[in-house]
């Protein structure tokens, strides 16, 4: 009903770009604007009828009390709200006081006093409450006086005629009209208020869940820290421990035992080899953690047989066979360097750790892509995982047999990158069969 009490064109101070703060201060400063807009056009109404009804006298009166109420209004839109309010509220208060002894009690006046109480309350803010009370004091006290004495300031001056009823319904209805307007004010800013609480406690909530979400993952960063730091020290002085005894023993032997120096050289490139390969693992976990996804095409057979290439040279690999199988027919998305080093992780464990006493041991890499998602698969005829060892798989530094002579930071890697990359890294384990990993990667559209 009150809605164009809110139309936003009588006043040019609401700023919906501004702070929750600053939004209501402007929107009770606009609110009394509007107040003296309604009263303004109330007073002119007035004017006209009493006009009309030919008392030019109190015509001229509510025409004074509409100039007043421009003045406060041009106030207000300067932005001198304060000044506005002290004075709107006192010539206003004093005013009708003035005009109650010009018209017979039946006009109505102290009804007017009813939304000039209301909007002491919403035109002033709780830091101004002093305002508000003085107010609210005096125009009680107005009203009190109007109807418990004969207020008669200017004697038996009677501007109005015996049957006052249609100033008084129009007294009425004003009076409604801006209480009415102050009361919505009132339950709006409510409703804001709450909404506004509402959306906080959920930003909050959901601020609270990120934080501890932060709080889980620099945990298990600080335990992972602390062990990798430890393990590094260790791992990296073995290898180096060892080239420096092998060095010793070399001096020792170069001239009495040849061959023996040869065995000790042979040796000491074997270690010197681990440390690299526990150095490109450290690199890669750096990498993967602080390096941004970047997204490319993928040519996926490009991609293997560079793996192929990096894996041709490691022990064993010309004793196993290594099939591949692409079943793709779509653009291939995704972050290249780690889709390297993961499938570069899995084939190289696959040929390490499979079973040469078998008659033909075997990898088998296959890769297929649906619309959403790219699959790799590889398999090897190694002994399997045993049960007891499953859930450590992917754990850093972890060791899963005598055989294994790595960083314990390949599966660990490679299954941080597959989670940078928002996939799965699973496995089958066959006992003395072999064991199979799945690798689901997202693809994005083209």
């Amino acid at each position: 009903m009150f809605r164009f009490l809110h139309f936003k064109n009588w006043s040019q101070l609401l700023d919906n770009n501004s702070d929750f703060r600053t939004y209501i201060e402007h929107k009770r400063n606009v609110l009394f604007s509007q107040f003296c807009i309604i009263a303004m056009v109330a007073s002119l109404v007035q004017a006209g009828y009493d006009l009309w009804e030919g008392y030019p006298m109190v015509a001229g009166i509510d025409l004074l009390i509409g100039l007043v109420l421009l003045t406060g209004y041009l106030l207000n839109e300067k932005g001198r709200h304060l000044i506005s309010k002290i004075l709107i509220f006192l010539l206003i208060n004093l005013m009708l006081f003035a005009f109650a002894g010009l018209v017979p009690k039946g006009v109505g006046m102290f009804l007017l006093y009813l939304p000039v109480i209301s909007f002491a309350f919403v035109a002033f803010d709780y830091s101004q409450r002093a305002y508000t009370y003085a107010f609210v004091a005096l125009s009680l006290a107005l009203i009190i006086i109007l109807l418990i004495t004969d207020f008669k300031p200017f004697g038996d001056i009677n501007l109005q005629p015996i049957d006052p009823t249609i100033s008084f319904i129009i007294n009425f209805f004003l009076a409604v009209l801006l209480i009415s307007a102050g009361t919505q004010f009132l339950i709006r800013i409510n409703r804001e208020t709450e909404n506004k609480l509402y959306e906080s406690l959920e930003e909050s909530q959901a601020l609270a869940k990120e934080l501890d979400c932060k709080n889980k993952e620099l945990e298990k960063t600080n335990k992972e820290l602390d062990r990798f730091v430890y393990s590094s020290a260790h791992d990296l002085r073995s290898p180096l421990a060892s080239v420096l005894g092998l060095i010793n023993l070399i001096k020792i032997e170069k001239e009495a035992q040849p061959a023996e120096a040869d065995k000790y050289l042979t040796m000491m490139e074997e270690r010197i080899h681990n440390l690299d390969g526990f150095i490109q693992d450290i690199i890669d976990y750096s990498r993967n953690a602080r390096t941004e996804l970047n997204y490319s095409e993928v040519d996926i057979t490009e991609l293997l047989n560079e793996v192929l290439l990096n894996n041709k040279y490691l022990q064993n690999a010309d004793r196993v066979t290594i099939n591949t199988e692409i079943n793709i027919n779509r653009p291939v998305i995704t972050d290249r360097n780690r889709l390297l080093r993961i499938v570069n992780n899995l084939v190289s464990n696959a040929i390490k750790y499979n079973d040469y006493s078998k008659a033909e041991p075997r990898v088998d890499i296959t890769c297929n892509a649906n619309s959403k998602h790219l699959f790799i698969i590889v398999s090897d005829t190694g002994t399997g995982i045993d049960d007891h060892i499953k859930e450590h798989v992917f754990k850093m530094f972890y060791r899963g047999s005598e055989k294994a002579t790595g960083s314990g930071l390949g599966l660990y890697i490679t299954h941080e990158m597959v989670a940078k990359l928002n996939g799965t890294l699973t496995f089958e384990t066959r006992p003395g069969e072999g064991t199979t990993f799945t690798v689901m990667l997202p693809l994005r559209c083209v």
